[in-house]
């Protein structure tokens, strides 16, 4: 478990999360929702890789992340989600200082995520990250919209950072 400065304390995402991120996820547009199921496997097998954020043993934020298969050297974040009462207190990017730290020694050499272009926030937090990092952050359409069929979904651009040196690094 780390503190951080606001008393918001992470760890590993438990069974028993499953429905506060769902719940968070529904109420964080433009995200979209998975089924509980989808969220009892994020805890269940991707633990190791995913983090709950945690104030006052409540959960007010989670990354689900996983290592890509055939990209071993890659972590791949699916969502990122923080309840609206603790936005703008840099909880997400603590979340994902957290989660690269807690994966050292065999820390990922490139982390990709997908931002659909209507996610500011998001593009914003992955481009800082890659800029504290000093690491390159390069796009590419993962998804178009013609992808997702008749769902009106946007498209969803892959925003690949690294390669990452996350050993030389103070804090990210």
């Amino acid at each position: 478990m780390k503190k951080d400065p606001t008393d918001i304390y992470f760890r590993q995402p438990e069974i028993a999360d499953a429905p506060f991120m769902e719940r968070l996820v529904k109420a964080s547009p433009p995200l979209d929702l998975n089924s509980l199921y989808c969220y009892l496997i994020v805890c269940a097998h991707f633990f190791r890789t995913s983090v709950v954020a945690c104030d006052a043993g409540a959960v007010c934020g989670f990354i689900s992340a996983y290592v890509r298969p055939g990209a071993e050297d890659t972590l791949f974040v699916w969502q990122v989600a923080v309840e609206k009462t603790h936005r703008g207190k840099g909880i997400a990017r603590s979340m994902l200082s957290s989660l690269l730290n807690r994966t050292a020694p065999r820390s990922p050499r490139y982390l990709e995520t997908t931002v659909s272009p209507s996610n500011i926030p998001s593009k914003a937090l992955f481009s800082s990250l890659a800029a504290s990092l000093g690491a390159p952050l390069m796009q590419s359409v993962l998804f178009s919209a013609d992808d997702f069929g008749e769902s009106r979904h946007e498209e969803e651009v892959l925003f690949r950072i690294g390669p990452l040196d996350l050993l030389s690094q103070e804090e990210i």
